[in-house]
């Protein structure tokens, strides 16, 4: 009985092969991933929007979400988001010792945000809210994603611009 195989050259062209078709799809994974990492950081995001919207009704105090990079100060180019619950005494920018913080979370590796101010607050009065953008991007990705918080308070996700117009990108 004569036993069947592959001869070397044929497994080195098999391979060759293999690693051409890898090659040819490796950037439809990167714009895949990079999609997949903007949908899941503004739908996150677009969640605790809503959650603050209700919070700050149920609490009867202001509540702001915003990124930051020390938990304290609202600012852009960071991947950690607060939520926090400000004090009749606090601002909307900056999470005082006494504000209690909600909710914290991070958005994926390589998205980075824009926005028209650095953070969201919601009033606790129905239809009031400070009016902001939040863009979304990520560099492999071909469109941004942005959240548009009207004055009602109402948060919305909307498709953006073209991803090379991102900061940072």
């Amino acid at each position: 009985m004569k036993i069947r195989g592959f001869t070397l050259p044929e497994l080195l062209v098999a391979m060759a092969i293999s690693a051409m078709l890898l090659a040819l799809a490796a950037p439809g994974f990167s714009r895949r991933r990079g999609e997949a990492a903007l949908r899941s950081a503004s739908s996150q995001t677009l969640v605790v929007l809503q959650l603050a919207r209700r919070e700050a009704l149920a609490r009867g105090q202001s509540v702001t979400a915003c990124p930051t990079r020390d938990g304290i100060v609202c600012s852009f180019g960071a991947r950690q988001w607060m939520l926090f619950a400000n004090g009749p005494a606090g601002t909307n920018a900056r999470r005082d010792p006494a504000d209690e913080v909600l909710q914290t979370w991070t958005l994926p590796q390589g998205v980075s945000v824009s926005g028209t101010r650095g953070y969201a607050a919601f009033q606790p009065r129905p239809g009031a809210a400070i009016t902001v953008t939040f863009d979304f991007c990520h560099r492999a990705a071909p469109r941004s994603v942005a959240i548009v918080v009207s004055q009602t308070g109402r948060p919305r996700i909307e498709r953006g611009t073209a991803a090379g117009s991102c900061p940072g990108n």
